[in-house]
């Protein structure tokens, strides 16, 4: 049941509901005006943090004007000790609930909600406020579009003190920053983040990181790269797949700088898009002109944007010959004339060639700026566009001799996308939240290194060093949940599969004395890489069997151990525990 009337509002009905209290639909008595009305029962007001975070939205919305962010009327609190305020009701839903009802909404919808958020956000900053929870379930959408960021709960002003302390997390998972999610300070780029997070889910359906936990989540948005919007829907365009995908890169640095760039940003790729697709539309019309018509030619749909070019003129001329053979005018006269008409047909050929001519510098062009981009211009997001041109160019028949070259150069912007991936994001500071985090790195080094049961290992000791702390409890639950997916681990396969394709190479190849050789040197390396790994204990101990078969065979009996027989004894004798092994 909900109350019949919290403070000068007569109550109607709840409309949503929270962690920090209800929402209802009021009218004020006198006035008639409808709002929703906030309202921090009595029992969570016993408690300070729940005071506090509810006192920081009132004095949030109270520094903010826009027309993006939902108009704070009046507070107060009722005599039973609730506390509550008043604020614009926005008649629609919320983004959480169009997603759910549209599933994927196109991208010109989507440019649209943005420009509004970002005019919300700009708003906010300008004011000094990170809203720092932004998703979908805190932005309305009113039934004529309009769309208001609402729920500051967990804003932070700049100038104040922080509601929470240092290493603690703040937001939702699946759409916190990076930063957030190992609790440092939120700054307008962490927004802008959760604004590229929230453009995802309305392209795709689904937030950029999903998962079973909230740990893993944020695991996710530290560490792993994100799917490309294109890949789950292709036609949104490049530019704007770009676009989301800089606001969702994982150091503040490169992402766009605030909301107001954002915006312009936006602007500037809707003129692009927009003059693309008439272009585009422009070329629809010429071929429907040549098959509907049979004395129209494309450059006069053309002439219609653009004014007439020189193959219009050319056609006037021929349809004017045409002309004087019937009414035998002048002109007429003029054009029946075997002379003319080979002119006439030189000129025609002559401006073919020149229109093909201009089509292959075009492409030309492309491939110059492609190639400029990716061999003089430093490393970074600027090579993803270059390699979609080189993508699209690589069909060009004119360009077959380049065909190596381009592919190449794809190769290179792959691999730096691949190296940008393994770049490390928490610097040590010399404190001890930077040297845990440093224990926590190693272990997930040790892990992608193949050595699972190590690290395994030292994350459970470091679970012993940060469970007991009630400041690293999001760490400590981190950890667990870890430790619980490494369990599960399906890297084992891989790693089996390089093991049994090295054993099957090195029994073909023991037969000669040449063949036993090499397949001695690839059974040392794949021992070097493998030998301590307790997951693949019987695979290691047959590369062991079958290297030591090879250097007992008659033809290496008279020669002197190996440096790899060390390496075999050292292997054997792994009693000692495994940080002496590998210290770092």
């Amino acid at each position: 049941m909900h109350p019949d009337q919290i403070g000068p509002y007569l109550i109607e009905e709840k409309i949503g509901a929270g962690g920090m209290g209800n929402v209802y639909r009021g009218v004020h008595r006198e006035s008639g005006l409808v709002v929703a009305v906030k309202v921090l029962s009595a029992a969570l007001a016993r408690e300070d943090g729940f005071v506090d975070r509810f006192t920081r939205e009132i004095e949030a919305l109270r520094r903010l004007s826009s027309r993006h962010i939902v108009e704070l009327y009046e507070d107060g609190s009722t005599p039973d000790g609730a506390w509550y305020f008043a604020m614009e009701y926005v008649d629609g839903e919320t983004l959480t609930s169009l997603i759910t009802r549209r599933r994927k909404i196109p991208w010109q919808e989507v440019s649209d909600y943005t420009s509004q958020i970002a005019a919300g956000l700009k708003a906010a900053h300008d004011a000094g406020v990170v809203h720092r929870d932004i998703k979908p379930s805190n932005l309305m959408v009113s039934t004529d579009g309009t769309v208001k960021l609402a729920d500051f709960g967990v804003a932070h002003m700049f100038a104040t003190t922080r509601l929470t302390r240092t290493g603690g997390v703040v937001g939702t998972a699946e759409y916190m920053s990076p930063e957030q999610a190992r609790g440092q300070r939120a700054t307008k780029r962490s927004d802008l983040y959760s604004l590229g997070a929230v453009m995802y889910a309305m392209l795709t359906g689904r937030a950029p990181f999903t998962g079973k936990t909230a740990s893993e989540i944020l695991h996710k948005q530290q560490y792993s790269q994100v799917e490309k919007p294109r890949h789950l829907v292709p036609e949104i365009p490049l530019l704007f797949e770009e676009l989301v995908c800089t606001l969702l890169e994982k150091k503040t640095e490169q992402r766009i700088p605030d909301a107001l760039v954002l915006s312009r940003k936006l602007e500037q790729i809707r003129a692009r898009i927009d003059f693309k697709e008439r272009q585009a539309h422009l070329t629809e019309e010429h071929q429907r002109t040549m098959q509907t018509s049979g004395d129209s030619t494309p450059d006069e749909v053309t002439a219609q944007y653009h004014g007439p070019g020189p193959a219009t003129i050319v056609g006037d001329l021929v349809r004017q010959e045409a002309a004087s053979q019937l009414q035998k005018t002048p002109i007429g006269k003029f054009f029946d004339n075997i002379y003319v008409l080979i002119v006439l047909l030189i000129l025609i050929v002559f401006l073919g060639v020149y229109l093909t001519q201009n089509a292959s510098l075009t492409v030309e062009k492309r491939l110059a700026e492609a190639k400029n981009t990716i061999l003089n211009r430093k490393a970074g997001p600027v090579w993803f566009r270059a390699r979609e041109d080189l993508r699209d160019l690589l069909n060009e028949r004119s360009l077959s001799s380049e065909k190596e070259r381009m592919e190449m150069m794809i190769h290179d912007v792959d691999n730096y996308e691949f190296c940008r991936s393994l770049e490390l994001t928490i610097p040590g500071k010399g404190t001890r939240d930077s040297e845990i985090h440093r224990l926590i790195r190693r272990a997930f080094d040790r892990f992608a290194a193949g050595k699972t049961v190590q690290a395994r290992a030292e994350l459970a000791s470091i679970l012993q060093l940060v469970d007991s702390s009630r400041k690293d409890q999001f760490l400590a639950d981190f950890v667990r949940a870890t430790i619980e997916e490494w369990e599960q681990d399906t890297s084992i396969l891989g790693r089996q599969l390089v093991l049994g394709t090295v054993l099957q190479e090195a029994r073909r190849s023991v037969n000669t004395s040449a063949g036993a050789d090499s397949a001695a040197e690839v059974l040392e390396a794949a021992l070097l890489l493998y030998g301590d790994d307790t997951t693949l204990t019987d695979s290691v101990q047959e590369c062991r069997q079958l290297l030591a078969g090879i250097r007992e065979s008659p033809s290496n009996n008279d020669e002197t151990p190996s440096s790899d027989e060390q390496l075999d004894t050292n292997d054997t004798s792994t009693s000692e525990p495994a940080e002496k092994l590998d210290s770092n």
